[in-house]
């Protein structure tokens, strides 16, 4: 008897044990991968399409965009630095927890000879959301079998191995680190995308004819491309290739256009947005120089996919559906951070990115005495823009089909987006009435008045004036001065 209780006692003493290690682990990791991934893990079975690439991908695609227009339920499992290996690994632990109607993978790299970037944060980023299982055994002994391969510091993966077992080894020195979003995290209400904010120059490329082709195609990107198909179709799961919008290299369009064979090959859509050359306005929708999207470049690349999912796949409208009804709230928190990010922006060429959003209407006043560059012209264009959707014809933001005329003439300059209208009135100086409420502009002030609500923002003629209406709910959520 007392042999047995002495060995509960050991057994019950080794499970305290193990849980208080977890917990510590828990605290003191980096959270990065569980903040991006919470939401998925949490309820995987909800989503009908997964979106598996590298940064582009991360900053170029947005999941609640996609279900507030299409009602399509996705996650972008996407991580910075992921290389076809890692999203191929990635991908296999999600399907552990979900099927999906569509796997959308971003095939940037492809030409690839190496498994791991130098980055070994974002490897972590990647993978450790995912419990310690057999799949997970397999990633880790898979992406880090080779000895000359080291991340950034020069250390070899395979020394580093260890740590991608055994997080609180990594992590124990970060106790003094510990803030209040340790203990509380709040995961991402961007189901997994994030955002870029910033305007870069335009960056000039040269688009190259479809049939120049990088010949070889067993280079280790490649073969992971291959894996990540043939494991999606074993399972029933169809595929759609991508090639995210960029200034891209000849080279880069060289390894992209061989993936037409891939596709070809396996039977799967393949849609190359850099060869489209329309889709994205690269003077006003990259982050930066290597051309990560920003909002307003997303939403258009978004808005494409979510068209192109629809006709194309058979993924469901779940808007009606009651057991999706927590992703209403999901929009609505979506909502408010959108809003957040307008409210604390006080770059002009950040807000008048972010007013390229159907979601918003707009009252912009621009001071007589104001010069705008030929970049903040562009980007004004672009708020109005209309929206046409040709497949393999793309000219969704071509500004002759939505054009702001007065923009080089009238100062002062009023302009009022109208989005439940769809409409847009421009004008110097004077009353416009839209659904919304009544705008007027005088040498005093901008002002926007609604049933028993009057807005006003003092006129600068030496700036600009904002401001920024719910298209919705007709609430303003945003007063500018610039």
């Amino acid at each position: 008897m007392k042999k047995l209780r002495s060995a509960a006692l050991s057994v019950l003493f080794c499970a305290l044990l193990v849980s208080a290690i977890a917990g510590v682990s828990r605290l003191v990791e980096r959270k990065a991968s569980r903040i991006k991934f919470e939401p998925f893990l949490d309820c995987p079975e909800d989503h009908d399409v997964l979106f598996i690439g590298d940064s582009l991908m991360v900053n170029g695609i947005f999941p609640m965009e996609l279900w507030q227009d299409y009602g399509i339920t996705s996650y972008n499992i996407s991580s910075y630095g992921n290389t076809l290996p890692v999203c191929y690994w990635v991908m296999e632990n999600a399907l552990q927890y979900v099927t999906p109607k569509v796997m959308v993978i971003g095939i940037k790299d492809v030409e690839k000879s190496y498994k791991l970037s130098g980055s070994s944060s974002d490897v972590h980023t990647a993978l450790d959301c995912y419990p310690l299982t057999l799949t997970k055994i397999r990633a880790i002994e898979d992406l880090m079998d080779d000895p000359a391969a080291t991340d950034d510091s020069g250390t070899p993966y395979t020394t580093l191995k260890w740590e991608y077992y055994f997080k609180l080894g990594k992590y124990h020195s970060r106790w003094s680190e510990l803030s209040a979003s340790d203990f509380h995290p709040i995961p991402t209400r961007k189901r997994g995308a994030e955002y870029a904010l910033g305007v870069a120059p335009f960056k000039d490329y040269t688009l190259i004819d479809e049939y120049q082709q990088l010949e070889d195609t067993y280079s280790v990107g490649f073969v992971y491309l291959r894996k990540m198909i043939e494991s999606c179709q074993r399972r029933g799961i169809d595929v759609l290739l991508v090639h995210m919008p960029y200034p891209a290299e000849t080279s880069d369009q060289e390894a992209a256009n061989a993936v037409w064979n891939i596709a070809n090959e396996y039977g799967v859509d393949y849609i190359d947005f850099v060869s489209m050359d329309q889709v994205a306005d690269y003077a006003t929708d990259c982050y930066d120089a290597h051309a990560h999207l920003n909002p307003s470049g997303a939403r258009k690349v978004t808005d494409y996919l979510g068209r192109y999912l629809c006709d194309h796949f058979s993924v469901p409208d779940r808007r009606s559906d009651p057991h999706y009804a927590p992703w209403l709230a999901y929009g609505d928190a979506y909502m408010e951070e959108k809003a957040d990010y307008i409210r604390r922006e006080g770059n002009l060429k950040n807000l008048l990115m972010l007013l390229h959003d159907s979601d918003y209407s707009l009252c912009l006043s621009i001071g007589a005495n104001v010069e705008l560059s030929e970049q903040d012209k562009l980007l004004i264009q672009n708020i109005a823009r209309e929206h046409i959707f040709e497949e393999d014809m793309f000219a969704k933001w071509s500004n002759n089909l939505f054009p702001l005329d007065a923009l080089d003439e009238s100062a002062p300059y009023l302009l009022v987006i109208d989005r439940a209208a769809n409409t847009h009135t421009e004008s110097a100086g004077s009353e416009i009435s839209a659904s919304f409420g009544l705008v007027h502009l005088d040498n005093t002030f901008l002002t926007l008045e609604q049933a028993g609500q009057t807005t006003s923002i003092p006129y600068d003629s030496d700036g600009i004036q904002a401001i920024i209406i719910d298209a919705a709910t007709n609430e303003v959520i945003a007063e500018k001065a610039i």
